[in-house]
C-alpha cells in the first residue's frame, strides 16, 4: 500500500516508533507547506538523520512490518543469504549500535535450521575473544515468532568485499590479519570448538584493521580428551566434506580449518582461488579438485619465501603435512610476522624521528575514489579507515576516536553534513582533537556557510584536486 502524502508517512513513522512528534513537527516546519509530498518528507527526515534510507524505502511503500526485532530498531540491511539476513540495529534504551541476524521466515518451521541457528548463538555466547565476533543474545521474537541473535557491530566489512575492492593485500597486512584469525581459532579450539566454515565472508575486518571470525553456525564440539565427536549430526560445508573425504580424516578435524584459512590468505595475497571453482555438489566433492590445488610459489610473492612456505604448509593436501594445531600455527605466524614486519605501528617522522600514525576516516561512496584516496593518504603516512555510510564514522569515533575525517557530501549526500556536526559535538564534549574536511558538489555550495565559524572544518567545493585535498588535511594534521 503506497502512501498518498507526506503526513501519512509521518503518521506511519511515528506509529512504528521511528520518529518523535518533535522530529515530525520540525520536518514539516522546515518544508513550509501544509501538503508535503511523500518524497519531500522522506528526504527531510533522512536529511536530519531521523530515519535511514532503508527505513524510508519501507515507509514509502506503506510497510508496517520489519522495523523492529526483539525490541531492537533495525536501521538497514548489512548482508543477506539463504539462511538469514543481518541488519545494523539500535539497542533499546541505550542506543548502542549492534548487528541483528534474523533467520528467514521460510526456515521458522525447519527444526534443523532452527537448531543450527541457535547453536551459532549459544557457541558465540561462550566464546568471548577479541578476534571472535561477540554474540550478545539469542532469542525468538514474541510478535513475529522469528529467531534472531544479537552480535557486536563490527565497523568495516568482510574480507570478500574488501578483496573485491582493494585487490591484493601486502604480505605485512595479510600476515597481521592471519594472526588475528589464528588467535581466534586457537581460543575456540582451547574451548573445544572447531569452526567448520572458514572463508572470506566469515572474516570481518574492523575499521581499525582487526580481524574477527564470525558465524559459528557449523561449529563442532569435541571431547578434549580422546577427541570423540559429541554430535555426528553436525552439518559441514561441501568444501569441508570434500577435503575430509579426500584425505580420509574424521569430521571435525581442526586441520581442515587450518587448510581453509590457508586458502583465505592465498586469495588475499594473489586474488586467485587455490581451489578450482566448479558447479554442483558432486564436482566440488571430487578428490581430483583438491589434488589440482594450485601451488603457491615464490613467483607469486617475490622476496617473501617465509610467507610462501607458511601458506603451502597450511594448504598441504595431506593433513599430517599441515600445522597440527592452531597453537602450532600461531607460533609460526608470529615468527614470520616478526621477520617481515618489524616496525608495526611506528612510522618515520620528518627528521628521522618516530611518531605514531594519525588516523584518518574517509566517508566516500565512489569506489574508484576510495582506492585513490586510500593509496594517497597511506603513502603520506596516515592510517586510513574507509566507509560509504557517514553513520559509521560517528559510531567509530564514539568507540575509538580518530584524528581526521574527510566527508564527501557530493557522493554521500546532504545528510552527511549532519553527521559532520555530530562529530564536532562529540569531539567537543570528549575534548578530542578532530579536523574535518567536507567536500561539496557545486549544487551544495550554499552549505559551506554553515561551517564558516567552525575552525576545525574546512569546506572544498568541486572541482577539487588531490593536491588541494591533501593540503587541507595536512593543515589539520599536526602532531
Amino acid at each position: 500500500m503506497d502512501l498518498q502524502n507526506g503526513r501519512e508517512l509521518c503518521n506511519l513513522a511515528q506509529k512504528m516508533g521511528l520518529v518523535t512528534s518533535d522530529q515530525v513537527s520540525s520536518a514539516l516546519e522546515t518544508l513550509g507547506t501544509t501538503s508535503p509530498t511523500v518524497e519531500a518528507v522522506s528526504q527531510q527526515l533522512q536529511r536530519t538523520s531521523a530515519i535511514t534510507a532503508w527505513q524510508a524505502g519501507k515507509l514509502v511503500k506503506g510497510d508496517t512490518n520489519g522495523y523492529v526485532m526483539g525490541g531492537y530498531k533495525l536501521l538497514y540491511k548489512i548482508s543477506s543469504g539463504s539462511f538469514g539476513r543481518v541488519y545494523r540495529a539500535e539497542e533499546p534504551g541505550g542506543g548502542r549500535i549492534v548487528a541483528v541476524k534474523i533467520l528467514r521466515r521460510r526456515h521458522s518451521e525447519d527444526k534443523q535450521r532452527i537448531e543450527l541457528f541457535n547453536r551459532e548463538g549459544k557457541v558465540g555466547l561462550m566464546l568471548k575473544h577479541p578476534n571472535i565476533v561477540e554474540v550478545l543474545a539469542v532469542n525468538q521474537d514474541t510478535e513475529t515468532g522469528q529467531y534472531y541473535l544479537v552480535m557486536e557491530f563490527v565497523e568495516g566489512g568482510n574480507l570478500r568485499e574488501i578483496v573485491k575492492i582493494r585487490g591484493k593485500f601486502s604480505p605485512q597486512e595479510s600476515i597481521k590479519i592471519l594472526q588475528d584469525c589464528v588467535e581466534g581459532l586457537a581460543f575456540a579450539y582451547s574451548k573445544g570448538y572447531t569452526h567448520r566454515d572458514i572463508k572470506l565472508t566469515n572474516i570481518l575486518i574492523s575499521s581499525g584493521g582487526q580481524a574477527k571470525l564470525v558465524d559459528f553456525g557449523l561449529a563442532q564440539y569435541f571431547q578434549a580428551s580422546g577427541r570423540e565427536e559429541m554430535d555426528e549430526r553436525v552439518e559441514r560445508t561441501v568444501d569441508y566434506a570434500g577435503l575430509e573425504k579426500a584425505t580420509d580424516v574424521k569430521q571435525g578435524d581442526v586441520r581442515s580449518d587450518i587448510f581453509f584459512l590457508g586458502c583465505v590468505i592465498y586469495e588475499m595475497l594473489t586474488t586467485l582461488k587455490p581451489l578450482e571453482l566448479v558447479r554442483g555438489q558432486r564436482a566440488r566433492m571430487q578428490k581430483s579438485r583438491f589434488d589440482a590445488l594450485r601451488p603457491f610459489t615464490n613467483a607469486d610473492l617475490p622476496g617473501f619465501p617465509q610467507v610462501v612456505d607458511l601458506v603451502n604448509t597450511m594448504t598441504a593436501l595431506l593433513p599430517e603435512n599441515r600445522f597440527q594445531t592452531p597453537a602450532q600455527l600461531l607460533e609460526a605466524v608470529r615468527r614470520v610476522r616478526r621477520q617481515i614486519d618489524p616496525s608495526q605501528e611506528k612510522v618515520a617522522g620528518p627528521a628521522g624521528t618516530q611518531q605514531v600514525q594519525q588516523l584518518l576516516f574517509i566517508v566516500e561512496k565512489d569506489e574508484k575514489l576510495q582506492e585513490v584516496l586510500r593509496t594517497k593518504f597511506r603513502e603520506l603516512g596516515y592510517r586510513v579507515l574507509m566507509a560509504m555510510d557517514p553513520d559509521r564514522a560517528v559510531d567509530r569515533f564514539r568507540q575509538m576516536p580518530f584524528d581526521l575525517a574527510i566527508i564527501d557530501a557530493g557522493t554521500v549526500g546532504e545528510s552527511s553534513l549532519q553527521q559532520a556536526r555530530t562529530l564536532l559535538l562529540d569531539a567537543s564534549r570528549t575534548q578530542k582533537k578532530l579536523g574535518i574536511v567536507v567536500i561539496l558538489s557545486e549544487e551544495q555550495t550554499a552549505f559551506a556557510s554553515a561551517f564558516e565559524k567552525e575552525p576545525k572544518v574546512k569546506t572544498l567545493v568541486r572541482p577539487v584536486t588531490l593536491k588541494q585535498l591533501t593540503a587541507a588535511v595536512q593543515d589539520f594534521a599536526t602532531p
